[in-house]
This record gives structure tokens, sequence and C-alpha cells, in this order.
């Protein structure tokens, strides 16, 4: 793509409106690694360390909300608040990605040494533990917030749903997209992303400082596990302030569309009472519908996330451990390279896809669905190459040393020494990459073989015309994305890390 750079792109960045649009897009995503930090710290702590009720449970149910498409939050929330443009945005972006900083905080919590801990509160009591603890985790959450801002920056379905009605919050993605529109010209794309990729990578950067500084540094060989912290009478207060950003990001979002999925909005227009027994028939028509309009659609999503998360975690493993036990220049390289993918803007990548591979040498290729799975594997290969890059700085570095003297080559000893003890984080890197590419939204919107994806049938039904086989639709893609993780939890006996 930069073999298509002009002066003339070049020059249009310093125009008052991109200037305007960059501003936009950094308070976006301020507001949005606010929100999330504001939650996902307290949260990380109560159900890693404190006895709060039910912490066991929420653990894992914190990590709906960024499972769930941001697009399902904003659908869910705009019939039943006034809220629109910025401020909409901000918060449905917020509140999605307050998992993140909630995984790294939870993390860096349970990494603390319960000798330390145990002066501390015999020191102080739980004010002082919480002094002591709070400078030791703060670098994760920082880090955790720094990948949401990356993420609310970015997005580009979410701030164009929002002011779909009313003022328009126009933010760089628009703008990416709009010139790709316009002149389909991948250099002028590039250029005009240039900024917001600067802006990601001036974020994501620090975020990988932090991250080496906080919850993955290797334990040593006196570390104790800390104890679980007695809140005392605060417990239930800190029940209920974990339940707020569960309610607003999964339990109302999936509430509402199962109750739209019933057809209950019409029936209440009617003014008359509900009936139960035609909302359940509705419902069931309404997923009826869904399956036999959309199941190719849906068995598309499924078939191209599995086949990306199925290259994706082998590539992030090798090239994981290659950052952990490589010369140390050589490593950090690798990590940086690791990163630029979420540093790129999806709108961009679907840009790249369609400029490097839509041609007639490549066009089989492109009309199938493997350019589906190429084009998420190289969107979220990221996640997989920096969680099992932490796993693997968690390994003991003598039991590959050993191996390795006694004559396994790299190979063998990548599979079985290696990849065994690390099977809760690849499980973990194999479900984050399936849940974000059955939810991936901005860059599948360019690519044909991408467009027959579940998300964009919902996409296309809720600018269309809401109803029930939309919100049907919805909830049949919402079970598709957390299933995998469901019986990871249910039926395997070692827990499922997405956060090493």
């Amino acid at each position: 793509m930069t073999t298509g750079i002009s002066f003339e792109a070049a020059s249009s960045l310093l125009e008052a409106r991109t200037i305007a649009l960059l501003g936009r897009t950094l308070s976006l995503g301020l507001g949005s690694a606010s929100i999330a930090l504001f939650f996902g710290l307290p949260f990380g702590f109560l159900v890693a360390r404190s006895n709060m009720p039910g912490a066991a449970i929420l653990r894992p149910i914190g990590a709906v909300p960024l499972f769930l498409p941001s697009l399902f939050l904003a659908i869910a929330w705009a019939p039943l608040v006034e809220l629109r443009g910025g401020i909409a945005a901000a918060l449905v972006l917020g509140f999605s990605t307050f998992p993140l900083v909630a995984l790294f905080s939870a993390r860096a919590f349970e990494r603390i040494d319960g000798a330390k801990e145990e002066a501390a509160l015999l020191a102080g009591g739980l004010r002082a533990v919480l002094c002591m603890e709070l400078p030791l985790v703060l670098p994760s959450a920082f880090a955790g917030a720094s990948v949401a801002f990356a993420f609310a920056v970015n997005d580009f379905a979410t701030p164009d749903y929002v002011s779909s009605v009313g003022p328009k919050f126009n933010v760089y993605a628009d703008e990416i997209f709009a010139s790709w529109n316009l002149v389909k010209d991948p250099g002028r794309a590039l250029v005009t992303a240039l900024p917001l990729i600067a802006l990601t990578l001036l974020t994501l950067i620090p975020a990988l400082a932090l991250r080496r500084k906080g919850n993955l540094a290797t334990l040593d060989s006196g570390f104790r596990a800390p104890s679980t912290l007695d809140l005392g009478k605060l417990k239930w207060g800190a029940f209920l302030f974990a339940m707020i950003p569960l309610t607003v990001g999964a339990f109302v979002p999936i509430g509402r569309l199962l109750f739209e999925s019933a057809g209950l909005p019409a029936q209440l227009e009617l003014g008359g009472g509900v009936d139960l027994a035609a909302a359940w028939s509705t419902m069931q028509g309404a997923f009826g519908q869904a399956l036999e309009r959309s199941r190719a659609d849906l068995a598309n999503s499924i078939l191209y996330s599995t086949c990306a998360a199925a290259v994706a975690v082998p590539i992030g493993l090798i090239i994981g451990h290659a950052i952990e036990r490589a010369p140390r220049r050589i490593g950090r390289a690798l990590e940086f390279l690791g990163l630029l993918p979420l540093a790129l803007p999806a709108i961009l990548f679907g840009i790249g896809a369609v400029f490097v591979w839509s041609k007639p040498a490549t066009a089989d290729l492109y009309d199938s669905g493997a350019m589906a799975v190429l084009l998420f594997v190289g969107r979220y290969v990221a996640f997989p190459v920096l969680l099992l890059a932490g796993a693997v700085a968690s390994l003991d570095r003598r039991l590959e040393e050993s191996a390795a003297i006694a004559g396994a080559g790299p190979a063998k000893r990548m599979l079985r020494i290696v990849a065994p003890e690390l099977r809760g984080s690849l499980a973990g890197s194999f479900v984050l990459v399936f849940v974000f590419c059955m939810r991936e939204l901005d860059s599948a919107i360019l690519v044909p073989a991408a467009n027959h994806t579940a998300i964009l049938r919902v996409f296309n039904g809720v600018h269309f015309g809401r109803d029930e086989y939309v919100a049907a639709l919805a909830l049949l893609l919402i079970f598709a994305i957390l299933l995998p993780g469901a019986l990871w939890s249910l039926f395997a006996k070692k827990r499922l890390e997405v956060l090493r």
C-alpha cells in the first residue's frame, strides 16, 4: 500500500478537519479507557482476591462483555436511553472493554507475595494491604487500559451506529473508510490512517513495558500465594458494584435481545398486556427464521473463526517462544512486530486485503473462504503471540535446557516440553482468537468472502429494520461465541488462561 502514497494525500493530514477528527477520536479512546479502568481494576481485585459473594462465578462471567460484539451493546441500549454520539460510544466501548483491565488486574493481584501481604495486614489492616498492593498492580491495570484505548480508537461500527440517529459523531476510522469509498486509493487510505496508527502505537508500546513490569514477571522460588481478603460488611456493597459493569455490558444486552426476539416491543406498543404464549410462539418463529435464513452465514463464521484460531495459535507459540528465548534485542524486535497488527485499524486491514489479493492471479483465493481466514489470522495473531510469550516467560528455562542436553531438537522440545506445560494458555489463545474472529466486523465489511458471516448479517439487519429475526440471529451468534469457553470451563481440569 505504501507504493500508492502521494504528496497530495500526505498534505491532507495537516487539514483542520483531520486534526479535529484525531482529537475527537483521542477523546473517545480516553473516555472509554477511563471507564474500563474505573470498573475493571476493582472488579479484578474483587473476583481474584476477596470473599465477595459469588466471586468464583462472576470471574468468568466478567469476560462476557468483551466477547460480545460492542455493536450488540449499542443496539440493546439505544431503545432504552436517549444518549447518542460521543458519550454513548465511549460508554459502550468502555463497558465492552472493561474485562481487559479486570483480567490484567486479577492476574496481577494473584501474583503478590502472601508474605508481604501478611506484613501489611498486621501493620494496618485491609487499608494498608490495598495501599501496598495498588502500586504493584497499577502497571498491569494501565496495560489493560492501553489495550482498551486501542480497541476504542480503531472501532468503526459502534460510533457509526450510535450516531446513525441524531448528530453525527465522526471518528478517524470513518475517515479511513470514506477515503477508500471515495477514490479506492490504498495509498491515500494508508496515509489517512497514519496518525491513528501512531496514536495507537504510542499507547501500546508503553503497554508492553507495563506488561513486563506487572503481572507477567517470573515468580521466584520463595513465592507464596496470597490469601483471600475478608471484606467484612463491605462485601455486599462490593457485590453490587461488581454487578454494574456486568449488568450494563452483558445482562441487559442479552436480556434486551431476548425481549425483542419474543416480539414484546410490538405487544407493548399495541397497549395491551403481555401475552406470554404469543411471545413464546414469536420467539420460536424468530429462531426458526434466523436458522433458515442465516444457517450458511453462521456456519461460515464458525468455520472461518475455527480455522483462523487453529492457524494463529501455532504461529503465536513459535513467535512467543522466540520472544522470550531469543537474545534480548531480537526478542524485543519480535515483540514489537507481534504488536503491530493491534495498532492497525481494522478498516485498513480490509483495504489492504482488497488491494493485495483482488488481482487476476489470486482471484480464486480472494473469492474463497480462505481469504476470510487469512484476514482474521493477520488481524488477531498478535493475541496468541503476546499471550504465549508471557506464558513462556513463566516457564522454568532449565526444563528446555535439560531436554536439549538429552538430544531433543527444537521441534521436539516445543511439542514435548513447552506445549504440554502451556495447555491452559494454548486453549485460552484459541478461544480468544475464535471469539474475536466471530465478532469481527470492521475489516470484514470490505472483503467479499468475509461478508457471508453472521455478524455482517446482523449489521445489515439493524440498519435495514429491527425485527425479531435480527435479535434471534444475534443471540445465536452470542451462543456460538461463548460455547468454546463454556465447554472448556465445564469439562477441562486446567483453568482457561487468557492472560499469563
